[in-house]
């Protein structure tokens, strides 16, 4: 009857499974309830739609990778955080990287992954050849620790997104693969869910399931189990055997595995201090360990015992593990598991095939890629309560308020102080409305920008390019709607010429300050970085503004700095269109009024001999360069990266 329970238990593990663990029998009553899900998610491997990508076998030999230490200014030497580190990881196999904290685990898989480059010496061969990074990176995803997904998407949303970029094919086959996807992943049920909603097992199966689309041989993981919970880190290293049986190399950095996770890998690199202390099979750790004279406790989980042999716990015996790597005791057993799994193909035939299928960089155009791109952003910001609905309320509620205070003042003369007080405040807000929520833009996202970028998903010009794009109709919708309700409440001219040129210059303004805003976000190091540098920087610029000092008064030595501030031209453009152009004289309601001819005020304020289109055209320029500017920042953090 055991037997038959067995027998009934296992009915459906793939053939490959049992032969990697030798028939050995595992708890049946739980294996029998998370199979179905695995066995779902082998469907994943023989889709028809997905395009067809050959083997890949990883090799690496004498991997070194040093650190410099201290600033650049006054370095103390060089730091080793891996040294000679020599391996082969194949197809159909789900490798796992293990040790202690610190022993570089993160490290090798980043090397291995393409992310690190600078300070490694060493060879990387894919299939028998040196690795081509670029081609590489291509045919490879790496699904970080951070699940870091877009919070107002849903998952479907999300996949779509991920195949129209991913993918050339006709929309019919791309929602057909999304769904057997989500489906094989137990994902559909959640497919309307937002990523911000979804529980941290769906959330790690949905970043694998959006690597997953194109269906990249090599897959990368950096601590898939990290926050889970035992049922939900069983079901994502199932899921992840089940890619490795389906032909693809699945490796991940695990910490400490329990016994059930533990026997579920088909290869072990346990690294210590920087250097292999073992690589091989689950089964062959224990009589390795024996060898040496390390005895695993009975009913000692195997992956602990080895952590805490690396750890020091036992003793001091990393340089006798050092010494039996490099000394080939684990060859043997290497070389007999490559030879149970060898196979009939030609290594070089399948790198040139997987060649031909990455001849281009990304599987859509540019213009694709930004078309996208752009309504992924849209529907973003439209969904974001605190960057739209809040933008838009606030805008509404300060344009009243302001309008009730400087109620009918615009065409009093006696009022002129008071009037030109309330242009600048009008400048002021709409700048830092603008400055502030763009400037958590990239903080917020950077991580999915360089994920996505990384893994090949689009071009960063057309990242770019749609999020500059996709925020311009919100930045100026909310300038018309607050101009129009102070306008006319402070009674401005009721002239329709000079309503435009208000309202072009306040729009002009804000998109300076967004523009700003998304530079210093993309400069910061950090999210407090970010909002603190915001106000900030916005001192000096509006302390050049001329309104708090004329230019004539400020020195010399500091009159270069009222020609960087962009609020000058801002707020000297609205004083034009507003008391410039020939207006005919204030109304006086006493006997003599000093600001009664418009004249006057302009040359109170220095600016009698400004030139409208000189504060469109400074505008303009500002706008161009920090966009740039943005740009650059961002491309030279993506290839620090790496």
């Amino acid at each position: 009857m055991a037997e038959k329970m067995v027998d009934q238990c296992t009915v459906n593990i793939p053939m490959e499974e049992t032969e990697l663990h030798g028939g050995a029998p595992r708890e049946a009553p739980l294996l029998t309830h998370l199979k179905k899900v695995e066995n779902r998610i082998t469907e994943v491997q023989y889709f028809s739609h997905l395009p067809r990508r050959s083997a890949v076998d990883l090799e690496f030999n004498d991997l070194s990778y040093t650190i410099p230490e201290g600033p650049w200014w006054r370095r103390s030497g060089y730091r080793a955080l891996l040294k000679c580190l020599s391996g082969r990881f194949n197809s159909k196999e789900l490798i796992g990287i293990m040790g202690p904290s610190g022993a570089g685990k993160s490290t090798l898989m980043n090397i291995l992954a393409g992310y690190r480059e600078t300070g490694m010496k060493g060879t990387i061969l894919v299939n028998g050849r040196p690795r081509d990074l670029r081609t590489y990176r291509k045919m490879s995803c790496y699904i970080m620790q951070d699940d870091v997904l877009l919070p107002h998407l849903t998952a479907r949303e999300a996949m779509m997104v991920s195949a129209n970029l991913k993918l050339n094919e006709s929309m019919q086959v791309k929602k057909e693969l999304v769904d057997k996807i989500l489906t094989a992943l137990d994902l559909l049920e959640c497919a309307k869910t937002r990523t911000m909603s979804l529980s941290g097992g769906q959330r790690k199966r949905l970043a694998i399931a959006l690597e997953l689309v194109n269906n990249p041989p090599v897959m990368f993981f950096d601590e898939p189990t990290s926050g889970l919970d035992s049922a939900s880190c069983f079901q994502v290293v199932s899921l992840m055997r089940s890619l490795a049986q389906g032909g693809r190399t699945i490796i991940c950095t695990i910490h400490q595995p329990s016994a059930k996770l533990f026997e579920m890998f088909d290869k072990l690199y346990i690294l210590s201090q920087g250097q292999c202390i073992y690589k091989g099979t689950i089964p062959y750790l224990i009589p390795y360990l024996k060898n040496l004279g390390l005895h695993c406790p009975t009913y000692h989980n195997p992956a602990d015992f080895i952590i805490e042999v690396a750890s020091g716990e036992y003793g001091d015996l990393n340089p006798v593990l050092f010494e039996a790597v490099q000394g080939g005791l684990c060859s043997e057993e290497g070389k007999k598991n490559s030879r149970d799994k060898s196979e009939p193909s030609c290594p070089s035939q399948c790198y040139s095939d997987t060649g031909t299928l990455e001849k281009h960089s990304f599987a859509t155009s540019t213009f694709t890629q930004l078309c996208i791109l752009f309504k992924r952003t849209f529907i973003s910001i439209f969904r974001d309560m605190v960057l739209t609905h809040l933008r838009v309320m606030s805008h509404l509620f300060i344009g009243v308020l302001i309008g009730l205070l400087y109620l009918k003042i615009g065409n009093d003369a006696s009022k002129v102080f008071n009037n030109t007080g309330f242009l600048f405040f009008s400048v002021l807000f709409l700048m830092f409305a603008a400055l502030m929520p763009t400037v958590l833009t990239f903080p917020l996202e950077m991580c999915v920008l360089v994920r996505e970028h990384l893994n090949y998903w689009y071009s960063l010009k057309a990242y770019y390019l749609a999020k500059t794009m996709a925020d311009i109709p919100f930045q100026v919708i909310c300038p018309i709607m607050y101009c129009s309700i102070v306008y006319w409440m402070t009674e401005q001219p009721a002239e329709a010429g000079r309503y435009i040129l208000f309202m072009a210059l306040s729009i002009s303004t804000a998109l300076v300050a967004q523009s700003l805003g998304l530079l210093i976000g993309a400069a910061s190091t950090s999210l407090q970085v970010a909002t603190f540098m915001g106000p900030v920087t916005s001192i000096p610029v509006l302390l050049f503004s001329g309104y708090f000092i004329n230019f004539d008064t400020i020195p010399k030595y500091l009159q270069w700095s009222s020609y960087v501030s962009y609020v000058r031209y801002g707020f000297e453009g609205i004083i034009l269109s507003i008391y410039g152009m020939n207006r005919s004289e204030l109304e006086c309601p006493h006997t003599v009024c000093k600001f009664q001819k418009p004249e006057e005020v302009l040359q109170l304020l220095d600016i009698e001999d400004a030139k409208l289109y000189v504060d469109f055209i400074a505008l303009g320029i500002f706008f161009l360069v920090l966009r740039l500017a943005t740009f650059l920042v961002l491309r030279y953090k993506i290839k620090s990266e790496h």
